[in-house]
């Protein structure tokens, strides 16, 4: 799949040793008011982490600090150390002098001694010595699965192949290697994506096929339902139906009014801020991923994290989760430049560039494939919101202009436009992907009394709650910080061709892929803004996946219309890929059938070809039957399930509607769940048609 390979870079280590000073001075105006409290700041540009500075040693002009301070060092590139004079003062620090020095004089496991002299008078006495980084095995450089997902498939497969014979009886598999896998996709489509979702998974546990499923996978809206399930205490043991109950009640109230008060925004604002003051990059991100996880996940009494979902998948007892988002730059458009970041309860990581980390690194500091500064895991809600990022475009709207939620809803463009003005606010972002995120910040003092205003439902009440905050913190800005933003992990790696037969793995030297490996911060948004449905992560050869049941929540204009485009998209990147894909042919099929509630394309010329089963979001049989084959006989029934997704006058499910009374999310479940029990005798035929063609080979 991936046509290059990023690879382990030695790198080197440098332990200064800031040892002592003499005659440290100001001036002997300065000296005579105050004995100086003198501290030394080390910057190296180059260097990850390269700020760091000494304890301030008080009241002496002779100090000694005897501090040893750390950095890493690319070797290929010229490295210079600033080393800066200064004084402490109560009201502001003082500047003695700055001098610089090239550290490439520097002999490796030699250690070399120098006096700086500042002002002709003032002197810092230093030892320095490098050495190499002993490999590291930080990170995993292959397109190989990981251990434990290899450990986890054999496990699953065991589980798969005795629900199958089940399902199947005599058409069922009767080895292991009969067993073909299959994955469930669920697009994107804000919260009328989640509650879809949810309807699907009540469907697939009913008729025995979610037993049957290796993998499962989501995008925005989708992601928020997977990560709501696997997160949940007593998920898998637990009946969806049960976890889609505490869903219905999370989402039936209007999160807008319920958490973005003065002291909810102050009080994440706030640890948001101390985010960025451990030396972590933040965006408006994190303040939406806060909104959307205390929304759906707030009956919860630990914040969950999504290496914790290992415990929902051990030993095989439910499908692998997979969640992606793209990883985009400044300068090129996704069309043109894009890697897909695929994230599961054991990895993070490109499959493009053959790199993944642990999940619970992912966001801390890598340099040269090693890990430099660990953070703590970042929390799901923080994922949440990367993984359905284009939303905060709604948010944004709202805080900052003189609208209520619903007007701003009904306002709001559709999915096409969506698309490019995420894509255009990506690219016009004043944040720069090369600005050092842990160099000294002025954070700004979050004024308390801002959090103890009364609470109002005025429509310009939120503004004038936003706008406070806004002239206190950029990212709240409109139109600015809507990527997520981290560490790169791929930085200072080298970059080669994957090698073919007789042919040599040789340096990439593709300018963009060569800037991927340079910039100090990446950005993260939707993979919506690509396209809507999580196939690449599944699609990788090491997975395997013989069925695709594939659920599209896309917006579209009208209900009779049906737009097949993102199945198109995933077709095509599929061939730009050199990965099978079956085709298809939904013209072909719409004009034979008509507007259905399932479409199954397969490629006849190639057994080898997964088949996908496509289920558009439809309401046509739902209308005349409260389940398959049973019809609709009371006024109550038919009023129920009679009602528009896509032409609702009520914008229910909008895509920016994040608010769902009980009526149209149980509408909206329920259409969703039928359809899918719908499909049960083709999913059925597919998944046997599977096992006939592994018996072949």
């Amino acid at each position: 799949m991936a046509e290059k390979q990023a690879l382990y870079r030695p790198c080197l280590v440098l332990d200064i040793k800031v040892v002592r000073g003499r005659n440290i001075t100001l001036g002997t105006y300065s000296d005579w008011v105050d004995t100086p409290d003198p501290y030394v700041k080390l910057f190296i540009r180059t260097a990850p982490n390269g700020r760091k500075r000494t304890k301030a040693k008080n009241n002496t002009a002779n100090p000694v600090w005897e501090e040893t301070l750390k950095f890493y060092l690319d070797p290929n590139v010229k490295n210079i150390l600033e080393i800066t004079l200064m004084e402490s003062d109560t009201f502001s620090d003082d500047l003695v002098d700055t001098k610089s020095f090239d550290l490439n004089e520097l002999t490796i496991d030699e250690t070399y001694k120098k006096t700086f002299v500042f002002k002709g008078t003032s002197e810092v006495d230093v030892e320095m010595k490098v050495k190499t980084c002993s490999a590291v095995t930080d990170m995993r450089y292959s397109l190989n699965l990981c251990d434990e997902e290899t450990d986890f498939r054999q496990k699953r497969k065991r589980v798969v192949f005795e629900a199958m014979r089940k399902l199947l009886r005599e058409r069922g598999p009767k080895e292991i290697g009969e067993v073909p896998s299959i994955a469930v996709l669920g697009s994107g489509g804000g919260f009328r994506a989640m509650v879809s979702l949810s309807g699907v998974f009540c469907a697939l546990k009913e008729i025995g096929v979610l037993d049957c499923v290796m993998y499962t996978a989501g995008l925005s809206g989708s992601a928020w339902y997977l990560s709501t399930l696997y997160s949940h205490p007593e998920w898998p043991k637990a009946h969806p139906c049960e976890i889609k109950r505490d869903l219905r009640k999370n989402v039936k109230d209007n999160w807008m009014w319920l958490l973005l008060t003065p002291s909810w925004m102050y009080n994440h604002v706030n640890i948001i801020l101390d985010k960025r003051s451990r030396g972590q990059p933040v965006s408006f991100t994190d303040f939406f991923g806060y909104l959307v996880g205390e929304t759906i996940l707030k009956d919860r009494k630990d914040v969950p994290k999504l290496s914790e979902q290992r415990y929902a998948v051990k030993d095989g007892a439910a499908p692998m989760p997979l969640y992606t988002c793209l990883h985009v730059k400044k300068n090129e458009v996704a069309q043109n430049f894009c890697e897909w970041l695929e994230f599961s309860p054991y990895e993070v990581g490109m499959a493009k560039y053959g790199t993944f980390m642990k999940t619970e690194n992912f966001g801390s500091k890598y340099f040269c494939g090693k890990l430099v500064t660990p953070y703590p895991e970042p929390p799901l809600l923080y994922l949440q919101g990367i993984w359905g990022s284009a939303l905060t475009i709604m948010l944004q709207r709202v805080l900052n202009e003189d609208q209520s939620p619903t007007d701003t809803v009904k306002n709001m463009s559709n999915s096409g436009d969506l698309r490019q003005e995420l894509q255009t606010d990506v690219l016009n972002d004043p944040i720069s992907e090369d600005e050092e995120s842990d160099e000294e910040m002025d954070l700004g003092a979050m004024d308390e009394k801002d959090s103890k205003d009364e609470d109002s439902e005025d429509p310009g009440f939120l503004k004038s709650i936003a706008e406070s905050f806004v002239e206190k913190i950029s990212f709240l800005k409109t139109r600015s910080g809507r990527a997520g933003i981290v560490h790169n992990f791929l930085r200072g790696l080298k970059l080669m061709t994957t090698p073919v037969p007789s042919a040599e793995a040789k340096e990439v030297t593709d300018t963009a892929d060569h800037l991927a490996v340079k910039a100090k911060r990446i950005y993260l948004v939707d993979s919506g803004l690509l396209f809507n449905s999580p196939y690449p992560p599944l699609l990788r050869p090491e997975r395997d996946v013989d069925i695709f049941l594939s659920f599209d929540f896309s917006a579209r204009e009208k209900d009779n219309e049906l737009s097949f485009n993102e199945l198109y998209l995933a077709e095509q990147w599929a061939r730009e890929n050199n990965l099978k894909f079956p085709p298809i042919n939904a013209k072909e099929q719409l004009q034979k059938d008509g507007i259905k509630e399932y479409y199954v394309f397969t490629d006849l010329a190639d057994p080898t070809c997964p088949v996908v089963v496509h289920f558009p979001l439809v309401n046509k049989t739902f209308k005349e039957q409260s389940k398959p084959g049973v019809p609709r006989t009371t006024a109550e029934e038919k009023k129920f399930a009679n009602f528009s997704v896509f032409e609702d006058p009520d914008d229910y499910y909008s895509t920016f509607n994040f608010h769902y009374p009980t009526e149209p999310f149980d509408r909206l479940s329920a259409v969703t769940e039928f359809n899918t029990l719908l499909g049960k005798q083709a999913i059925m035929d597919v998944i046997a048609d599977c096992v006939r063609k592994r018996r072949g080979r």
